[in-house]
């Protein structure tokens, strides 16, 4: 199986495809930017099923709940931890809707990174303490709003 890192932060893409690469010793470990998720041909997605993702949604100017969406439909990784500036409970309610395993929060140590990684990678999940909002509406096509419940 497949996994799967979107990062622009190169001290985080060093970092984590170290350890990816330590954990998934037998499998493919695919380092893309975030945007890929939306401008990738369907041809040039992996094939077969992606066991892990991680999606730092900082460092880019496109849309995180774009970003989430584009990677649960495009995708649908078997886990997936979300990294992000803006993990505030609407964002991280979202992200846990769409099949998310976590969220945390940019900037991160790598100690915090690597247990959080570790984690979701063998099945739990890391959310902020703080709670979450689960949308009653998806923010995409509905102009970047969501129903706050």
């Amino acid at each position: 199986m497949t996994t799967l890192l979107l990062a622009h932060n190169m001290m985080l893409r060093r970092g984590v495809l170290r350890q990816l690469r330590e954990l998934s010793a037998l499998a493919p470990v695919l380092s893309q930017t975030p945007e890929w998720l939306l401008e990738a041909a369907p041809a040039d997605l992996p094939r077969g099923p992606i066991d892990f993702a991680l999606l730092d949604c900082s460092g880019t100017d496109a849309d995180p709940f774009r970003l989430l969406h584009a990677l649960s439909t495009r995708l649908a990784p078997r886990r997936w931890l979300v990294m992000s500036e803006t993990v505030d409970p609407v964002f991280t309610g979202h992200a846990a809707y769409l099949g998310a395993s976590g969220c945390l929060a940019v900037p991160a140590s790598p100690e915090q990174t690597r247990a959080a990684v570790a984690l979701v990678r063998a099945g739990g999940q890391c959310f902020p303490r703080r709670g979450f909002v689960m949308p009653l509406s998806s923010p995409i096509g509905s102009g970047g709003s969501t129903a706050r419940g």
